[in-house]
């Protein structure tokens, strides 16, 4: 998670607790003298207040301005109240209990799992009666390893534009503007689901290909998602997977950029006039794209498949441009 960004959800975490809690209105003299956060000019931390309300706003979390003494209006304090805030009282069965509960467990050990957690514990905590109905240890979970997870998930909540640097299939590193609309999970792999912002075009980006972490190059609500936009439409023929372990013959001086894909270790070799080389979890069409770019001097012994790809590859080329 970006540090700016963390630095301020604990922030306005720190600022919801203070003004939930106090007796009395709070001036922002106090505000920014205990809430932990606030820090630099004067006018810095005015304009990180006035953030920070909006932001609080946002989340439909009613800051009251009040004034400080009631018999005096000279000075203004602020505070939350409770009874908007709290969670009204919600009756559910030991059955919807138990669904919220596996939905939230399958983020375990996930980006969102603090916030999964937190839902189900406030919910948890009705009066409702429940009853396990099997462990939930047994249940599936959402692996998000990638680190740029929340960092994503974050600017679609807020609508913002995002720029960064990816890996494309072909091994291109390019730099990426671009309006994020989704985040979705397929083969184990997570990909955003984003509008270019040069060509108005919607394109796939694997969370693994990121070459940077994504900047923030909007304001909020920059963009708005058409009510037409479907993620299922840009799901559909994804046919990437990782290559575990595979050697290949590669003549010296050639295929400098396969040797760079992913664990690269040299192996003995008989032939003089070749290297041999194991590749391991290398993403199976870019190893493609690039064996097909050495040509002839790259040879595959293993897996089979990977061969057997290179051939039907170079058979639909030779189809597609052979005299009719």
């Amino acid at each position: 998670m970006n540090p700016g960004r963390k630095d301020k959800a604990e922030r306005l975490v720190n600022l919801t607790m203070a003004l939930l809690e106090t007796r009395r209105p709070l001036s922002k003299d106090e505000i920014f003298t205990n809430v932990s956060g606030y820090s630099g000019t004067p006018e810095a931390m005015e304009r990180m207040f006035e953030r920070d309300k909006d932001d609080l706003r946002e989340l439909n979390i009613e800051v009251l301005v009040e004034a400080k003494d009631k018999y005096f209006d000279d000075e203004v304090g602020y505070r939350i109240a409770k009874v908007n805030f709290e969670m009204p009282e919600t009756e559910f069965s030991s059955s919807e209990i138990y669904w919220i509960s596996v939905a939230a467990n399958i983020w375990r050990g996930a980006a969102l799992e603090n916030l999964a957690q937190d839902a189900f514990f406030k919910i948890q905590s009705t009066n409702a009666e429940y009853l396990p109905l099997e462990p939930l240890s047994t249940m599936p979970i959402i692996q998000t390893s990638e680190p740029i997870f929340f960092a994503l998930w974050s600017s679609i909540n807020r609508k913002e534009m995002i720029s960064f640097r990816y890996k494309g299939i072909d091994g291109l590193i390019m730099d990426r503007n671009v309006a994020p609309h989704s985040l979705v999970s397929r083969r184990g792999h997570w990909y955003l689901i984003a509008k270019e912002n040069e060509t108005g075009d919607f394109k796939r980006f694997r969370l693994s290909r990121f070459q940077t972490q994504p900047e923030i190059s909007s304001a909020e609500n920059a963009f708005r998602i058409s009510d037409d936009y479907r993620v299922a439409d840009y799901m559909e023929e994804i046919s990437e997977m990782i290559v575990e372990d595979a050697e290949i013959l590669i003549k010296p001086g050639s295929g400098s950029a396969i040797r760079k894909l992913g664990k690269f270790t040299e192996l003995p070799s008989q032939d003089p006039e070749w290297n041999r080389i194991q590749v391991e979890d290398v993403d199976f069409d870019l190893l493609v794209y690039n064996i097909l770019w050495c040509g002839p001097d790259v040879k595959v012994i293993k897996p089979d498949y990977l061969a057997v790809a290179i051939v039907e590859s170079l058979s639909k080329v030779l189809s597609e441009h052979s005299p009719l």
